[in-house]
């Protein structure tokens, strides 16, 4: 009964979105949105002619099955139909990625209570209640679901699905390839955890110093941040300032020896088993070298150009992004930071390697990007959170927090933001456009940014008082 509810909300409110708001401009596409809708329409074309380059080829198969469809029925291809055709596919996706929950909390042996907390935690955000309907050419909604695939797999060590998923999933977002690689060729033993009281370090302060010197010289050196106004600079300095503060506090959290993890992991690791994944990587890279066509656009020294452009703007303003995207899951990790890393550690090198990837590109990518390792960090927040009790009036005030912070209520369109969209001039700081701008840290401005620190500040703390009522009660473990 509780699933079916469940599921009821979740339509009812897919449904609505469909049938509400759509970007303003081009149709109902913009920036990458454009190239992939021309996917969908002239995939069969274009690999005969030119084909795609390298990174275009790792998001590109959500939009060559709606190709594929529409040749195989015969149906016109105009904008309206593929954007149509397009929700339509990731209806389908959003529905593989639900499936797979529940068969993930099956195996889990969730509560009725965490299944339900799990559900809010995964599907009540900004990206599947509003972004990917407003904007339905995209490809994070598939890799999404592929993530939920993976870990499923994963729990079982299903060693031929979850490279079958990998592999598939080497189309939809480069990520895929690379966890599905880690879990299938890395150890996956339980972490040593310090006993008794823990030594104390210095390796957490070193990385807390030079982590953002080393941004430092990147900012300065490469991303022309010496170019700006002493206010934008300074703003630099305190957006590097609160990365050392971040690792610092993570570390203070952490109960993993890694002292004894590293040996730990050069005694586990198989030569032959690592050899394989490195094999396994060479020969899928190789034939994705093979499919691209012009690849002289790409370099890593323009990537690391590129991905530079608009970081940093803020303090922690990666993370309000984050949070705004993925919803209250990342405030749910903040506050239960010991004990996600306690449940992190239990999985082994794989999953930690592969959320280090993730926590590493949060700054320098949408948030959206990284939607195929969103699973696998929620799976292990539940795991962390299921040692709590979680009753109705709990589940309640969690979804109104989770359906509040999303914005998915919010209406985004509007004459100013349609004028910016189509000529990407005008008033960035005005409020109508800010509507959707702050979605992006490269684009909020300081007075949107400042106001949702503060009810974000004022939500967690709202959230830590209430772990301390529980701890008070005897209610958690």
């Amino acid at each position: 009964m509780r699933t079916i509810f469940l599921l009821s909300i979740l339509a009812v409110i897919v449904f609505l979105q469909i049938n509400g708001e759509k970007i303003p401009v081009n149709e109902g596409a913009i920036e990458d949105g454009i190239f992939y809708r021309e996917v969908g329409r002239n995939f069969l074309y274009d690999m005969e002619e030119g084909g795609y380059n390298l990174v275009q080829l790792t998001r590109i198969l959500p939009f060559a099955l709606l190709n594929l469809s529409f040749s195989a029925f015969h149906i016109v291809k105009d904008n309206e139909g593929l954007r149509n055709g397009m929700i339509i596919w990731q209806v389908i996706y959003l529905a593989l990625a639900v499936y797979w929950y529940f068969r993930i909390a099956k195996k889990l042996r969730l509560r009725n209570s965490v299944l339900s907390l799990g559900f809010v935690l995964l599907f009540a955000n900004y990206a599947w209640l509003k972004s990917i309907w407003y904007h339905p050419f995209s490809p994070d909604l598939l890799a999404f679901a592929l993530g939920m695939g993976q870990v499923n797999y994963f729990l079982r060590y299903e060693k031929f699905k979850l490279g079958m998923l990998s592999v598939i999933g080497t189309f939809v977002s480069p990520l895929l390839l690379i966890s599905g690689l880690l879990m299938l060729f890395l150890p996956g033993d339980k972490l040593p955890e310090y006993e008794g009281e823990r030594p104390k370090s210095s390796f957490p302060l070193l990385i807390a110093l030079l982590l953002p010197l080393a941004l430092a010289v990147l900012g300065w050196g490469l991303w022309n941040w010496g170019t700006e106004s002493l206010g934008e600079q300074l703003l630099h300095v305190f957006s590097l300032l609160a990365i050392a503060f971040l690792v610092v506090g993570i570390a203070v959290q952490n109960p993993i020896d890694w002292e004894k993890a590293i040996p730990q992991l050069k005694k586990r690791t198989r030569t032959d088993r690592l050899s394989k994944g490195i094999m396994g990587f060479s020969g899928i890279l190789l034939v994705l070298v093979m499919l691209s066509g012009d690849n002289t656009g790409l370099g890593v020294f323009r990537l690391l150009r590129e991905s530079g452009q608009g970081v940093f703007r803020h303090p922690g303003d990666f993370l309000l992004e984050t949070c705004l995207h993925w919803g209250i899951a990342v405030l749910f990790t903040g506050l239960f930071m010991h004990r996600f890393l306690e449940e992190l550690g239990k999985l082994g090198w794989a999953v930690c390697f592969t959320l280090l990837l993730g926590l590493l590109l949060i700054p320098f990518f949408k948030s959206a990007a990284l939607a195929a390792l969103v699973p696998l960090w929620v799976v292990i927040l539940l795991k962390a959170l299921k040692r709590y009790h979680w009753n109705n009036k709990d589940l309640i005030l969690t979804s109104i927090l989770a359906i509040g912070i999303s914005l998915a209520w919010l209406p985004l369109n509007s004459a100013q933001l349609r004028e910016w969209m189509a000529s990407g001039g005008g008033n960035l700081k005005s409020l109508e456009i800010q509507k959707w701008a702050l979605h992006f840290a490269t684009l909020i401005s300081t007075p949107v940014y400042l106001i949702l620190l503060l009810i974000l500040s004022l939500i967690t703390w709202f959230l830590y008082y209430r772990k301390k009522q529980y701890a008070r009660r005897g209610v958690l473990g």
